[in-house]
C-alpha cells in the first residue's frame, strides 16, 4: 500500500513538472542572460552524464543501483560478476550546438571490486572542441575548449540496506576566444572537486540517494589588446566556488525496470557574482527482455527550460553491455552563445 501510494504521488509530481515546463517555456525559457559566462558555462557542464544509460533517463541517477550513477555509493551496491571482479568501460559523447560548435568527449573507466575493502573506480576524460563562431559578443567571435579530467572513486556497501562512497576529481581546461583570426582571450583553469554520497534501501524495491559536491576552480584569463587600446594585455585572476546537492529515489517496478527522479540544487560564486539553479531530472528504464532495455526522460529547471532524452540498452552477453543515449537541449545556460544542443553518446562495458 505504501509503495502504491508512493508511485501515484511520483506520477503526479512528474506530470505537474511537465505541465509547468510547457507553460513556462513561453515566458521564462533560458533565464540566465544576467549571469556571467564564467558561471553559466560550469553550470551547463554540471548537467553532463558521461554514461549513456544515465543520459538516456534524463540524467536522474542519485538513487540508482548501477555503477554508472552520479552517486559514488552506487559503485559498491552490486558486486562485479566476473572472475577478476573487474569491469572496463569506454564512452564517447558528441555534443552538437546549433551555432556549429561541437564538443567531443572521450572517457574511460576501470572498476575493481576488492570485497571487504570496497569498490574502487578510476576514470579519465578528454574534451576537445572545434573552433566556431558563436552568437555573442561580436560577429565572427570564435570559441574553442579543451579539458582533461581524472577521477578516483570509492564505494562500500556497509550493510544490506546502506552504501557509502566518495570521490575526488581534478581537471584542467583552456577556453580560447578569437575575433576573426586573432586570439582575444585565453582562460586557463583547474578544478578540484570532492563528492560524497549515500545510497539507502527504503523498501524492497525503493532506493534513495543523496549526493553532495564541493569544488573550487582558480582561473587566469588573459585579455589581449587586439583592438589597439594602448593598455596592453591584461591578466584577470578569479576563483569559482561551486556547491551541489542532489537527492532522489529509484523505484524498481519490475525486474531491473526503474523510475528515477532527482532534485538538484547548484550554487556558484566568483568575482562576477553568484548563480543558483534548481533542477529536476526524471526518467524510466524499462526492460523488454534481458538483452534489451528502452529508456526515456527529461530535465527541467526553475527557469522553465526542458530537455528530452531517450536511448537503448543492449546486452548480448552477461559480460558485455552497450548503451546508447540522446539528449535534446540539455545545456540551456549557454544557449545565448551556442544555441540549442543535440547530444549523442555510447557506452560499452566489459566485465572480466
Amino acid at each position: 500500500m505504501l509503495v502504491a501510494q508512493y508511485i501515484r504521488s511520483l506520477i503526479r509530481v512528474i506530470a505537474l513538472f511537465i505541465v509547468l515546463a510547457n507553460l513556462s517555456n513561453y515566458t521564462y525559457a533560458q533565464g540566465f542572460d544576467d549571469k556571467d559566462f564564467s558561471l553559466r558555462f560550469p553550470a551547463a557542464l554540471s548537467r553532463f552524464s558521461s554514461y549513456a544509460d544515465v543520459a538516456a533517463t534524463g540524467g536522474a541517477s542519485a538513487g540508482s543501483k548501477w555503477q554508472s550513477s552520479i552517486n559514488p555509493a552506487s559503485t559498491a551496491w552490486q558486486s562485479i560478476q566476473g572472475s577478476n571482479n573487474l569491469s572496463l568501460s569506454p564512452q564517447y559523447s558528441q555534443i552538437l550546438f546549433q551555432e556549429g560548435t561541437v564538443l567531443h568527449v572521450i572517457s574511460e573507466s576501470i572498476t575493481k571490486d576488492f570485497d571487504n575493502f570496497g569498490t574502487f573506480q578510476v576514470s579519465f576524460a578528454q574534451i576537445r572542441s572545434n573552433e566556431r563562431a558563436i552568437r555573442a559578443p561580436l560577429p565572427d567571435y570564435r570559441f574553442s575548449y579543451d579539458m582533461d579530467y581524472i577521477q578516483i572513486q570509492w564505494g562500500k556497501r556497509v550493510s544490506d540496506d546502506l552504501a557509502l562512497g566518495g570521490n575526488f576529481n581534478y581537471s584542467s581546461s583552456e577556453v580560447t576566444t578569437k575575433f576573426v583570426s586573432e586570439t582575444h582571450t585565453l582562460t586557463s583553469s583547474t578544478n578540484y572537486n570532492f563528492r560524497v554520497g549515500t545510497l539507502y534501501r527504503v523498501t524492497n524495491n525503493l532506493l534513495g540517494g543523496i549526493v553532495v559536491d564541493y569544488s573550487e576552480s582558480p582561473s587566469t584569463m588573459t585579455v589581449y589588446d587586439i583592438f589597439g587600446s594602448g593598455i596592453g594585455d591584461v591578466n584577470v585572476e578569479d576563483r569559482t566556488k561551486q556547491f551541489t546537492l542532489r537527492v532522489g529515489p529509484s523505484y524498481e517496478y519490475s525486474k531491473n525496470s526503474t523510475v528515477n527522479v532527482d532534485y538538484q540544487y547548484i550554487s556558484l560564486k566568483n568575482d562576477t557574482g553568484n548563480m543558483e539553479v534548481h533542477r529536476m531530472f526524471a526518467g524510466a528504464d524499462h526492460r523488454i527482455v534481458d538483452a534489451l532495455f528502452v529508456r526515456g526522460g527529461f530535465a527541467l529547471d526553475n527557469h522553465g527550460n526542458i530537455s528530452w532524452t531517450g536511448g537503448l540498452g543492449i546486452y548480448p552477453f552477461k559480460q558485455l553491455s552497450i548503451d546508447i543515449g540522446y539528449q535534446y537541449n540539455m545545456f540551456p545556460e549557454i544557449q545565448a552563445e551556442f544555441g540549442r544542443s543535440h547530444l549523442m553518446t555510447i557506452s560499452i562495458s566489459v566485465i572480466l
